[in-house]
């Protein structure tokens, strides 16, 4: 880069995206501003590869303890007398 062209700071924090595993790949980009310029494609390509499987990867299903309890359907009332 030419000297007469201000460097664009190197962002400090990444933003989270909410998901772990994406968030962890995205911690790898840390050290990516102490690297040459040259290095950067390689280090993009990996991530880029990594991100596609991880994205295409389905989410495990959750516990059914966890799973959220559907509402009863409407006009139907469990345990009342009318």
């Amino acid at each position: 880069m030419p000297e007469s062209q201000p460097s664009t700071p190197w962002p400090q924090t990444p933003v989270s995206t909410d998901d772990d595993a994406v968030d962890s790949l995205l911690d790898d980009l840390a050290p990516l501003a102490a690297q040459p310029v040259a290095a950067h494609a390689a280090v993009y390509s990996e991530m880029h590869d990594a991100l596609l499987t991880e994205l295409n990867t389905e989410p495990a299903a959750p516990s059914p303890a966890a799973a959220p309890k559907a509402p009863p359907a409407p006009g139907i009332h469990h345990g009342t007398a009318d």
